[in-house]
């Protein structure tokens, strides 16, 4: 599917029948979304280069994610989509920056595309240039990388809150039955993190060569933009290496949380049999079948039994009580 997006008033502005080829020279941006291979050859056609095709943005070298063809700068970068599914996922997103449009090429439609469109639609100044429009997209993939680690962080202070909380009755409740929760929990918030670096790292590579072969190179406020956004990147990184330390440090309370829960059910059972053995002692030995055992005819022999039994399992429990390994 080919989106054609022109400038009108400063405002974005999508052409109605966009899959009309000869409607492609109109736009400042071309959005290409799972396009078939007819569309990928009409906009070659018009930028005069051959776009990567799917495998080809899947490739982790510099030389496949960044390069230079004629006058379009072919910049690859990942994107951080979160939806329903358990597994954040990392879309590749190609731009190709020419002096007059940008064409953008996607497998996915993640939500800064939809959020820049929306805004674009309502608000003038983003599409005022090809090299506007870029970074509008790329501001917008920061933005919803920064939300989504202010998420991670709220999510990572309750799980904190919850595992190192003082009240007696919500730590034993995690400690006996939310751990497992708790570790899926904290092991998405990791997933999350990990792939936000990764996003934040590729747009990285891509900002100084927007800064010396385009922005440069502009009247407009573009080179403030650039460096707003440069900086924000630096500041991100650095809020999700803290996050990423945060998250080992809940990582290993939790399992050494896991681990104090399992040398308590060990010493419950340890307990019980060190209360229960020396009734069962005295019990076995009024249970041996000899003739000569006085006890056996003595009247009060039954119950006499029965209360040291008793007294042998509480006197146990007492003990332990009173040192508090209970």
């Amino acid at each position: 599917m080919l989106n054609i997006y022109v400038a009108r008033d400063g405002l974005l502005h999508k052409l109605d029948g966009s899959a009309s080829y000869d409607r492609l020279a109109d736009g400042v941006w071309i959005d290409m979304v799972e396009p078939t291979k007819e569309e990928e050859l009409a906009v070659e056609a018009l930028l005069g280069i051959n776009i990567p095709s799917r495998e080809e943005m899947r490739e982790v070298e510099s030389s496949s994610q960044l390069y230079r063809e004629k006058d379009a700068t072919i910049m690859t970068i990942r994107v951080l989509s979160v939806t329903a599914r358990v597994s954040p996922e990392l879309i590749a997103a190609t731009f190709i920056l020419t002096p007059t449009r940008l064409a953008t090429l996607r497998y996915a439609d993640p939500t800064p595309f939809r959020t820049f469109v929306a805004r674009a639609e309502k608000e003038s100044g983003y599409l005022t240039s090809a090299e506007a429009t870029m970074f509008g997209l790329l501001e917008a993939i920061v933005g919803r990388a920064a939300d989504i680690l202010e998420g991670i962080g709220d999510e990572l202070d309750d799980t904190s809150a919850r595992l190192f909380a003082q009240n007696k009755e919500i730590t034993q409740g995690i400690v006996n039955t939310d751990l497992q929760a708790v570790l899926k929990k904290i092991g998405r918030n990791g997933d999350l993190a990990s792939r936000a670096r990764e996003s934040l790292h590729s747009i990285s590579r891509v900002a100084p060569v927007l800064h010396s072969e385009h922005a440069s190179h502009t009247s407009e406020d573009l080179p403030e933009r650039l460096r707003t956004l440069r900086r924000d990147i630096k500041s991100l990184l650095d809020h999700v290496a803290y996050l990423i330390s945060k998250i080992q440090f809940l990582l290993d309370s939790a399992l050494g949380l896991i681990n104090i829960q399992q040398n308590a059910i060990i010493k419950i059972f340890s307990v019980a049999a060190v209360i229960f053995l020396p009734p069962t002692l005295i019990a076995s030995v009024y249970g041996m079948n000899f003739e000569h055992m006085p006890e056996l005819k003595w009247l009060f022999g039954y119950p006499f039994a029965l209360g040291v039994m008793v007294v042998s399992a509480v006197l146990p429990y007492w003990y332990f009580k009173r040192r508090r390994w209970l």
